[in-house]
């Protein structure tokens, strides 16, 4: 008989701390390992056993000073930090009992809610198993464990750490075999002889498919490696990167570059800036366009280097909870300067030392001079950076292409200057920079805050496992809000502290103004749940794409109802055992994916409930792999958020050694063979699926492909 309470606490990695390590028994604050904050200890009795007999396996948790475990069965179910032992039949022992958790635990209110308690033992805690030593067991030296399911916490305030049952050895003596005493005789003969499946006749029936459960149990994150090490050595792909189109990277880059020069920050300094000089040049058309050219240069270096490390580090930035904080934090703070709380100004002493540098004339001074300007303007040209380097994080394209991305934005930036150094006449052209100046600072202010929330909802997912505060709900009604706000502001109905009065607007303002009072509207009905409780999704692509950017709640029923596992080992395991028994290929789906990927919710949410896709992705076993955190409903009893975290680590490793790449989503149809090997039968690289008909094609010539080797 199997008994298995899966009910999971895993590793929460502890913050450091400057204490040190106590020699009275408590707890050290900057533990590093379950042993750091108790033990763990096993004992079976009697020690010198015979075949058939009951023994008693005891498993005690002893939490150090500060302290503390947790039982198996809490009082509230709903209790995430829970112990779990398994009690699958591991030779030589049978387990008949189920685990009962000792009297004596304590309870205390829960962080996050205080008005529900989570119950807890402070002090050591011994947990008694009962289990029947096999009649078929061999005499002599035996072990005895508990299945691999097994996980005892041992936490304290700063975090906590599991450890697995040690094994414990003991006698099994020659003498015959005892009876089976009776209570436990069923248990003990479907765990010598499990029944056997019965399927109808393949002349009656088809063979049923062999299934994968949508939960699984978490394993020990070396346990999980150690898996995918196994898949990765079975596996032969050809490790060519993906890349996501260099045209796109540069268009995307000089967009940006020249939406930048619109700001507040740099569209003013434009006609001063190349007056400065063109007086240099005294006329001269050879000096004028060798000083334009070092001007823009500096600027292209300047701007090229900063845009190209944002590139690189962006992948990893974009999954780091502490780095959505602080960007969250930091767009608010633009955003309150541009509606005109208060003005950035760089520090005095860097100011200074370029100007000085600018005012000696010449090469030199042009040169400090680009550097003074792209100084000053950095303040409003860093989030447009973030504008187009968010297209790293999809890890689409090469080191050489990221490079030449930011010097598509830097010379986009700069290429104004250079044209109107040249032709000083064009000058007489640019707009004056005032009142309409202003109005695009505040609307740039709206849109920091908009983006702003983007970054705490991304930080509170990555610090907690179900968001309070920044939910999907609570950002889009802030969109509505932010929207409507703008489009009020457009239309004069509210001024702030740097406008101008102006009592009538032009068309081009009203337009915007239209344009952000409709969007409000449009995701009005998001907010609201239809008739069958679940949320509504306004039609049209615009919703399609601000709700995957959103990130949509992972617990929310999916838009495409498709049987996904977490669990690439068993899907592989039920592919090939469906194929030994019926002749015919199994192939398995892999979605590389993460919770924080907005291109990854769009498929999902879009491209798989086309009934052309979802009706081809039902004939494969469906496997999503997680890259930067897996969420809680993966499990059937969700460990913590950091070992949850290392498998998606473990996830994004395996993609990228196997198939090379760093690309999210990333989609790769396996076929596991049963001679032991694992073919890859085709590989999609688009990352956002523009077309769900190549889509669709693809995973049907993956069928057919296997289909007719």
């Amino acid at each position: 008989m199997t008994r298995s309470l899966s009910l999971l606490l895993l590793a929460i990695t502890l913050s450091p701390a400057g204490a040190q390590f106590d020699d009275d028994g408590t707890a050290p604050i900057n533990a590093k390992k379950s042993s750091d904050v108790g033990s763990v200890s096993a004992s079976i009795e009697p020690r010198v056993v015979r075949r058939g007999e009951e023994v008693t396996l005891k498993i005690t948790v002893t939490p150090k000073k500060g302290a503390w475990t947790y039982p198996a069965s809490p009082q509230d179910p709903k209790q995430s930090s829970k112990n779990s032992f398994d009690l699958s039949p591991t030779d030589p022992l049978i387990f008949v009992s189920d685990v009962k958790d000792p009297t004596g635990w304590k309870s205390k209110p829960r962080a996050e809610n205080p008005a529900l308690k989570d119950d807890y033992y402070p002090a050591p805690t011994t947990w008694l198993l009962k289990a029947i030593v096999s009649p078929k067991a061999t005499p002599g030296k035996a072990k005895a464990v508990l299945g691999a399911g097994t996980s005892l916490g041992l936490c304290t305030d700063s975090g906590c750490f599991y450890a697995t049952a040690p094994t414990v050895e003991f006698d099994i003596s020659a003498e015959p075999p005892l009876p089976v005493p009776e209570k436990y005789e069923a248990a003990v003969k479907a765990a010598l002889d499990p029944p056997k499946k019965v399927t109808a006749s393949p002349s009656l029936a088809e063979p049923p498919s062999e299934k994968i459960a949508t939960q699984k149990l978490a394993v020990p994150p070396e346990k999980y490696i150690a898996d995918l090490e196994v898949i990765r050595s079975l596996i032969s792909a050809d490790k060519t990167p993906a890349q996501g189109g260099l045209a796109g990277l540069l268009a995307t880059a000089a967009l940006w570059g020249f939406i930048s020069l619109v700001t507040p920050c740099v569209f003013p300094m434009i006609p001063i800036t190349v007056s400065i000089f063109l007086k240099q040049a005294h006329e001269s058309t050879a000096q004028t366009l060798k000083l334009a050219s070092v001007y823009c240069l500096t600027i292209i270096v300047v701007l090229g280097i900063s845009a190209f490390a944002l590139l690189k580090l962006f992948v990893d930035l974009s999954v780091s909870p502490g780095m959505n904080l602080f960007l969250g934090a930091l767009f608010v703070f633009f955003a309150l300067s541009l509606f005109g709380w208060y003005d950035l100004t760089l520090p005095q002493g860097m100011l200074k030392f370029t100007q000085r540098r600018q005012g000696s004339g010449g090469v030199v001074g042009t040169i400090f001079g680009a550097l003074a300007f792209t100084i000053i303007g950095f303040t409003c040209v860093a989030p447009f950076l973030g504008g187009f380097a968010g297209l790293a994080s999809s890890g689409n394209y090469s080191t050489v292409e990221l490079i030449l991305g930011a010097l598509a934005f830097s010379t986009a930036f700069a290429s104004p200057f250079f044209f109107l150094a040249l032709f000083p006449r064009m000058l007489k052209a640019l707009p004056r920079s005032g009142g309409w100046l202003d109005s695009v600072k505040a609307v740039m202010g709206f849109l920091e805050i908009a983006a702003a929330l983007k970054f705490l909802r991304t930080a509170e997912i990555g610090w907690r496992t179900v968001p309070e505060y920044f939910t999907f709900d609570v950002v889009l009604s802030g969109w509505v809000a932010i929207f409507g706000a703008c489009g009020l502001y457009l239309l004069n109905v509210f001024r702030l502290p740097h406008d101008e009065e102006k009592p009538n607007i032009g068309v081009p303002r009203l337009i915007f103004a239209i344009g952000f009072l409709w969007l409000a509207v449009y995701l009005t009905p998001a907010l609201f749940k239809g008739f069958d409780g679940k949320p509504q999704r306004p039609g049209g692509v615009v919703y399609a794409w601000i709700d995957s950017f959103l990130l949509p709640e992972t617990n929310r029923e999916s838009a495409s109802d498709l049987p996904f596992s977490t669990d690439l080992k068993a899907a592989l395991e039920a592919a090939r055992s469906e194929e030994a028994r019926t002749g015919k290929p199994s192939l398995v789906f892999v979605d590389f994916t993460g919770v924080t990927c907005t291109n990854c919710k769009y498929n999902e949410h879009n491209i798989f409930i086309n009934p052309a896709v979802k009706d081809l992705l039902k004939r494969f076993k469906l496997v999503q792999l997680y890259t930067d955190w897996v969420p809680e409903q993966a499990f059937v009893n969700p460990p913590p958020q950091q070992l949850r975290r290392e498998e998606a680590l473990a996830n994004r490793a395996f993609k990228e050694r196997v198939f090379d790449t760093e690309q999210l989503p990333y989609y790769v149809i396996l076929d596991p063979l049963i001679t032991g090997g694992v073919k890859v039968v085709g590989v999609y690289d688009e990352g956002k699926i523009n077309e769900p008909s190549r889509f669709a094609t693809f995973l049907r010539n993956a069928l057919e492909k296997a289909a007719n080797p």
